[in-house]
């Protein structure tokens, strides 16, 4: 489809506790076709300057607490994950929730979302005006089933949990966005004797009720994320596959213009043959932007990140992010995205640098609707493992979540930027 361009990383001014950032641009060491060299001067931005604060522990107890996701609305600051509940001779997990009413200055009592004899795991979460959505897998019924619930008033108390998925099928790999009223969620499902696919199930009434799933591919396996964003009546989404009899391996795409009634057919992002992982996607009016790194099954040393600026009709050149100021990327994975009003747009990944023998949480951000990136920085920055980021920005402000060991154990912690 699309070949790969050589991508300027701007390392800009980063403000934060640990000082000042001096401005530095480094040219990536990727291969690149040669008539795409010029287009090298244009890929610089003028760097953010962001003052991320000293990072908070939200889970803050014994207990092994993952897989944090972060949301905002209302200048309300919501965070979810799973976490180990004591007492069971088999460690279980339910799903936890903290909200902040002052931008993350400070957080309120954790709500116990899943309460059940299964393990509930990997929480997703979206938010639109005063309603919050919370979405899980579950295995209480011995496959495992994807549950909902929903606050109305801005995740002071949940409604009674719902399950979307079929009660006959394994389902997991779940994912969430909303717009206005809609509600979208995704999902992997294994039929018995059957394919893996993919399912999406939506909302038109703000979460009240869902529609009847229906299948967006067939062609999937085991290890396939699928990832949706939405905005206005235009939902994307996208996944990974590999290894697969009936399609090609890689990173593949699928749009709808009409609130999901309808779907194109899906098409394959990556060219080279093993170019793919995990992928994340990300939408604002026309923009689209989809990113990956790499995956369990298929490790990469480099960020790819595509968009377009067509409501997902055509698609740019691949770029490659392989090399930072901080270090040669090694192993990038769970990569996240995100894109705003401003042009902007930011990035989050995991990945074991060059400086560092363990995996930490790295950031940057583009001003120019992802023409280059820059501001890159270790978020995490600390004495053991991080994993798992997860970012959103509300105006002046980017709010970061992970997971991490520093503390003894996994705990959840929290980080807030301020746009300067």
């Amino acid at each position: 489809m699309a070949k790969n361009e050589i991508f300027l990383l701007t390392v800009g001014s980063i403000i934060s506790s640990i000082g000042l950032v001096s401005s530095l641009t480094l040219v990536l060491e990727l291969k690149a076709s040669s008539d795409m060299v010029s287009d090298a001067t244009r890929l610089t931005n003028q760097s953010l300057l962001i003052d991320f604060d000293d990072t908070l522990n939200l889970s803050d107890n014994t207990e092994d607490s993952v897989y944090g996701q972060v949301s905002s609305s209302d200048n309300k600051i919501y965070v979810v994950w799973q976490e180990s509940v004591p007492g069971n001779i088999d460690k279980n997990y339910e799903i936890f929730f903290k909200k902040s009413s002052d931008r993350g200055n400070s957080f309120g009592e954790k709500i116990r979302l899943s309460d059940n004899i299964g393990f509930s795991e990997h929480p997703q979460m979206s938010a639109e005006s005063k309603n919050v959505y919370v979405v899980w897998a579950d295995d209480t019924n011995v496959n495992k089933q994807i549950y909902f619930k929903k606050s109305d008033n801005g995740g002071n108390s949940f409604g009674e949990q719902m399950l979307l998925s079929n009660i006959n099928s394994n389902a997991f790999n779940q994912e969430i966005w909303s717009f206005g009223d809609n509600v979208y969620i995704v999902w992997l499902e294994k039929i018995p004797l059957g394919p893996y696919r993919i399912m999406l199930s939506s909302s038109n009434d703000g979460g009240d009720t869902f529609s009847e799933p229906i299948v967006l591919s067939e062609n999937a396996m085991a290890q396939t994320f699928p990832k949706v964003s939405a905005f206005d009546s235009h939902i994307y989404v996208t996944w990974n596959v590999e290894d697969q009899a009936n399609v090609k391996s890689g990173v593949y795409f699928i749009s709808s213009i009409d609130n999901g009634m309808t779907f194109g057919n899906a098409s394959k992002l990556n060219n080279e043959e093993k170019d793919f992982g995990e992928p994340q996607v990300a939408s604002y009016a026309n923009q689209v932007y989809v990113i990956w790194g790499g995956s369990e099954t298929n490790m990469l040393r480099s960020l790819s990140f595509i968009k377009s600026n067509d409501y997902g009709k055509t698609f740019s050149n691949i770029k490659k992010i392989g090399e930072t100021e901080l270090g040669r990327l090694n192993e990038p994975s769970n990569v996240e995205i995100i894109a705003d009003q401003n042009n902007r747009v930011f990035i989050s990944w995991q990945d074991k640098m060059d400086i560092s023998h363990k995996d930490e949480i790295f950031f940057a951000s583009s001003t120019d609707r992802g023409e280059s990136f820059s501001g890159v920085m270790n978020l995490s920055n600390n004495l053991d493992i991080s994993e798992c980021p997860s970012i959103v920005a509300v105006d002046d402000m980017v709010y970061a979540t992970w997971e991490d060991l520093t503390p003894g154990n996994h705990e959840v912690l929290f980080s807030r930027g301020t746009i300067l």
